[in-house]
């Protein structure tokens, strides 16, 4: 019988996080161990879910010595997944290609090895690793949308883009997939290619239940020119997550555009707070000195 936390696996592995994520932290307390673990590990960090991460990540080293077959292949992935939640990175790819040793076929473990080489920059690795789970499952969803965004992290914007068209063409409901299609049509940011993000926006009934998606149609209209309307969306933003740094970002562009010195400080010295960064300082002495 299908649990929750399979659905939940299911989505993730389909490539739509961002429905995964909403499923996720519909419940602020789940009672079933696995979900409580994985909304640690996908949600929103806080001392909780370090506490319960760290707990886990303990209780998991007691138990990989002890352990052998299917339950090992499983305390080395979990400990692969602990691994990454807490950025290190080497021990993550270290545990993965250990659970990969003893089931080759361990598609997610594979999967999650060749997104250990993405990060660590070793480009030709993630490449064959994610290209054996395709050997595998042609189908894996995930996998195709990580090789397409690889693609446009490399520049070549034509492969990465038609991927993700042919991802989204398979699934349109799939908001994952809609959120990187947007995200690599802006980043492009030709006419053409921003007019697309704004029509999948618009023919997308519920987009505006998910933040990635209200930001990108914010950038959208910012980058038509419809400062008015990308400031509202900013705004609307701020207002649900006063820390959230691309609305920051948005409205700092938007009133830099508009001239409106005074609160454009504001911003930047929000934005400054929350994380530092050199091209705000500089605005700031500019903004000091005008």
């Amino acid at each position: 019988m299908s649990t929750e936390n399979d659905r939940l696996l299911a989505l993730i592995a389909n490539g739509d996080t961002l429905q995964a994520l909403n499923r996720l932290l519909a419940d602020p307390a789940p009672t079933d161990p696995r979900l409580a673990i994985n909304r640690a590990l996908f949600g929103p960090v806080d001392d909780a879910t370090t506490e319960l991460v760290a707990a886990s990540v303990n209780e998991h080293r007691m138990q990989v010595g002890g352990s052998a077959g299917p339950a090992r292949v499983a305390t080395l992935y979990n400990l692969g997944c602990f691994a990454l939640q807490q950025d290190d990175v080497l021990e993550a790819r270290l545990r993965f290609a250990e659970a990969l040793e003893l089931a080759p076929e361990h598609l997610m473990a594979r999967h999650n090895l060749a997104y250990c080489h993405e990060l660590l920059a070793e480009s030709d690795a993630a490449r064959a690793e994610y290209q054996a789970v395709l050997s595998q499952n042609p189908d894996c969803a995930l996998t195709r949308l990580n090789l397409a965004q690889f693609a446009l992290q490399e520049g070549d914007y034509e492969a990465g883009l038609e991927d993700l068209e042919a991802l989204y063409a398979d699934d349109p409901g799939n908001m994952g997939v809609l959120l990187y299609l947007c995200r690599g049509l802006l980043q492009r940011g030709e006419a053409a290619d921003v007019e697309r993000a704004m029509a999948l926006l618009d023919q997308t009934a519920d987009a505006e239940r998910f933040v990635d998606l209200q930001e990108c149609r914010a950038y959208a209209l910012f980058k038509q020119g419809d400062l008015e309307a990308a400031e509202a969306i900013f705004r609307t933003l701020l207002e649900a997550a006063p820390d959230n740094l691309f609305a920051l970002t948005g409205m700092i562009k938007v009133l830099g555009e508009g001239g409106a010195t005074a609160e454009l400080k504001g911003y930047a010295e929000r934005y400054q707070a929350l994380q530092p960064s050199e091209s705000i300082s500089a605005l700031l002495a500019d903004l000091a000195a005008a």
